[in-house]
């Protein structure tokens, strides 16, 4: 050990028990190191770069806690989370699981969809879960309808609606997209139900790509799922899985597929893979892809048009889970980056906002050189450019997610997407989805094989 960095808690893999853990550098990577008193020591890694993990914690903001808290009990954290008083972060995002069933059966599932128990929750629980989430989440109220796979419900539309009724006020729908490309009209009925917009895997650009992540070559529907959205007017953010395994050598591939789909596919976001419900290995340090390692290949494969600095931490969870770049495409298609570290951190809690204001002033000298000797505005111009950023913007983020290998109490404590649950509760979605070596869960099974019963098809 080189240098201690930290303490926190964890889980065993192989019971779940709450353990002590340390975050320590040696030989320029961070490690999560813990010791179960019946099951033995781990150490994970979970950074490459000493400096670059320390500098992060510069971007940290005061985290701006939730209202109401469902568990108000004195709780051990994470074994009774539902949020109770020690979590430090509200709510940005709720996942909402409408099925744990699905039209595929992927070698790699988050939710192991198809398994075990059918839970289908009848329109009286969904509203349910749509109203724990009005009473606990201060708007905007951004949800995403999950599984499993939500297109398998033919009443989705109704769902959708039903939603936005009650007072959610965006709504995007995480899919394979399978459905919608041999249907456009019911991803139109979506759409006129009031969906904003679809969060859609797309694991890369061959063949081979699909048959490892989905058991199927999906290429083909896929596209054409994207080409029913142009028509429809919907707009789509690309998930892809990536493990260096798999698929990391296509990274610049994806984002330059992304640019020419612009303004039909809003953004990329690169999920790095957990190793939660299910996955064919148990993972070693080589089969993680850590953020360092993302944004390396990023800059490599872009040949530099997005470097590892135009990456900043949202701040609105721990500094440690996420990172996005914001980006405007030019004519010749190029990106110009909006985002960059070496603006350094704000001086509020807005962050990102902050930190664009701060990038976009910065364009004012690039528009001043534009202009013509007789005043008038030349190509480049400032007009010209905000027309532009209107529609030919992309994002690109990532956030990977913690499995039972490298899971942090701190991090937990500061997350800020939540699932909601049947019962009332809303919890980390890493929380509500880790698993041991032996696939129990403390939550996700728990919790909705008691609610299959009500509403199994």
């Amino acid at each position: 050990m080189d240098e201690k960095l930290g303490e926190s808690s964890s889980l065993c893999p192989e019971c779940l028990k709450v353990i002590p853990a340390v975050k320590y550098a040696e030989n320029d990577n961070v490690y999560l190191e813990k010791t179960c008193p019946e099951h033995g020591n781990y150490k994970v890694l979970i950074w490459r770069g000493v400096a670059d993990y320390k500098s992060m914690k510069a971007y940290a903001c005061v985290p701006s806690r939730p209202e109401k808290y469902a568990v108000t009990k004195e709780a051990t954290c994470p074994v009774d989370c539902g949020l109770c008083k020690d979590h430090a972060q509200h709510t940005c995002l709720v996942v909402l699981e409408v099925t744990n069933d699905c039209n595929l059966k992927c070698p790699i599932c988050f939710a192991s969809a198809n398994e075990r128990y059918h839970f289908n929750p009848t329109m009286e629980q969904i509203r349910g879960m749509f109203q724990t989430t009005i009473d606990y989440v201060n708007h905007p109220i951004c949800v995403q309808i999950s599984g499993g796979e939500p297109t398998i419900r033919d009443d989705l539309p109704e769902i959708i609606k039903m939603g936005k009724e009650m007072g959610i006020d965006y709504i995007e729908v995480n899919t394979n997209a399978v459905r919608f490309s041999q249907d456009i009209d019911f991803l139109r009925k979506c759409k006129e139900a009031g969906m904003d917009s679809l969060y859609f895997s797309f694991d890369g650009l061959t063949s081979d790509v699909y048959m490892k992540t989905c058991g199927r070559d999906l290429l083909a529907a896929k596209l054409k799922a994207i080409e029913n959205c142009r028509e429809v007017e919907v707009g789509v953010t690309l998930v892809t899985v990536v493990s260096p395994d798999i698929n990391i050598h296509q990274i610049g591939d994806i984002i330059n597929f992304a640019k020419k789909n612009v303004p039909t596919v809003k953004g990329i976001h690169f999920q790095p893979l957990s190793y939660f419900g299910r996955f064919p290995i148990i993972p070693k340090d080589e089969n993680r892809t850590v953020l360092p390692d993302l944004l390396k290949e990023i800059e490599k494969q872009t040949k530099g048009e997005l470097r590892m600095d135009n990456f900043i931490p949202t701040s609105c969870t721990n500094v440690h889970c996420d990172v996005k770049s914001m980006s405007v495409i030019m004519e010749d298609g190029s990106l110009f980056p909006l985002t960059h570290r070496a603006m350094g951190p704000p001086k509020d809690t807005c962050c990102v906002a902050t930190k664009t204001r701060k990038e976009i002033s910065d364009l004012w000298r690039y528009i001043d050189e534009s202009l013509g000797a007789d005043g008038e505005e030349a190509k480049g111009s400032w007009d010209e450019f905000i027309q532009r950023a209107r529609t030919n913007y992309l994002t690109i983020s990532s956030m990977p997610f913690q499995d039972v290998w490298n899971v942090d109490t701190e991090r937990l404590k500061g997350c800020c997407i939540h699932t909601v649950t049947p019962d009332g509760k809303l919890i980390p979605f890493c929380l509500f989805n880790i698993n041991s070596v032996h696939g129990k869960t403390l939550y996700r099974h728990e919790i909705l094989e008691k609610y299959a019963k009500w509403g199994s098809s």
